[in-house]
């Protein structure tokens, strides 16, 4: 069995509940009532997103960027 690990973003909407993504998938997005939902329907998005590359044969993409932040100085 091998394991990815894959960097996801989760935003509170101004609507109410939560919207993730998956950027080393484009495409791969889901919303959730509630922080736990919306994390594990991520994660099924991203293992049909993985299963779907290896039924077509294709690579699995890698995740390839960082997160980071910066610090803003405003007067």
């Amino acid at each position: 069995m091998k394991v990815f690990n894959y960097k996801v973003i989760i935003e509170e909407c101004e609507e109410g509940g939560f919207y993730a993504e998956c950027p080393a998938f484009p495409g791969c997005h889901v919303e959730g009532e509630t922080y736990e939902e919306t994390l594990l329907e991520i994660k099924e998005a991203v293992k049909n997103f993985i299963e779907d590359y290896k039924s077509r044969g294709e690579e699995v993409p890698s995740d390839h960027f960082a997160v980071t932040s910066v610090q803003i100085t405003y007067d």
